[in-house]
């Protein structure tokens, strides 16, 4: 723990965003006496290559015994900012997963009352992260539920969403976006992230104007070119013993199957 501090905890390795009512010399006097309780040193590069997604639907179960409900993540590798369909992904996502009212939702929630929540997400970090979907039915449901929302991900991506689906969705990402840029502290952490994940330098403050923009072909394109149909991760955290073969018999074209302890190293 000591050497991975000395390694990265370093002057050279340190960014320093402000947001406020102060000048550009108080800043930099502030960054100074920060910075000077830390050894010189020099930027460490980006230890983790990029991900290379393993191939064929696999399933992870966390055995967990005396589960009566179930934690269920779905997904494969998904899109980096850096990549040109980035933000048509995010706005197909935002209609299968993302609002109140989604695909998932609708299917899950509303009309079987499986999981009180049923989302996809397209996060980014400095490398390609992962496009997920996560529900937590009850234990009875697991099953039924990892089947439908692979059917939901199949119709999703083969074929895309619609021209009603896609002007909601930029409504919505447009109008919600103020809450991303209220306050001070969300405004500088944009400016951080963009220099601490690599974004395009334009990313937050062009955001209207890419969403904006997005066509119902792109959207499609997008999601047929980042989201897999046949090389998924399916975790469950569950009591395999109860609905172990269960889940396993949901999931089509299933080529590996690893169990888990709940409480392992």
């Amino acid at each position: 723990m000591l050497a991975q501090y000395r390694r990265h905890f370093v002057r050279g390795n340190l960014a320093i965003a402000f947001a406020g009512d102060l000048t550009e010399a108080r800043a930099l006097e502030i960054t100074h006496r920060l910075a000077s309780g830390l050894p010189e040193g020099t930027a460490r590069p980006a230890a983790i290559p990029p991900p290379a997604g393993k191939k064929g639907r696999r399933l992870v179960f966390v055995d967990k015994p005396e589960r009566t409900q179930t934690q269920i993540l779905i997904g494969g590798l998904g899109s980096h900012p850096r990549d040109d369909d980035h933000i048509p992904l995010h706005v197909a996502t935002t209609i299968f997963g993302g609002t109140f009212t989604s695909r998932m939702m609708r299917a899950i929630r509303s009309e079987r009352g499986w999981s009180y929540g049923a989302y996809a997400r397209l996060p980014y970090d400095l490398e390609r992260d992962a496009f997920s979907m996560w529900t937590f039915p009850a234990a009875k449901d697991a099953a039924a539920c990892i089947a439908l929302e692979l059917e939901l991900l199949s119709a999703w991506q083969k074929e895309g969403i619609t021209e009603r689906e896609l002007a909601f969705a930029k409504r919505y990402l447009v109008r919600s976006h103020a809450f991303d840029i209220d306050t001070a502290q969300k405004r500088v952490h944009q400016k951080l992230d963009v220099d601490l994940f690599d974004l395009p330098a334009a990313y937050h403050t062009k955001y209207l104007d890419h969403v904006r923009s997005v066509t119902l072909a792109q959207a499609k394109e997008a999601t047929q070119r980042r989201v897999s149909l046949d090389d998924l991760a399916v975790s469950v955290v569950g009591t395999r013993s109860e609905i172990g073969d269960a889940v396993a018999g949901a999931i089509p074209g299933l080529s590996n199957v690893e169990v888990v302890a709940y409480d392992a190293e």
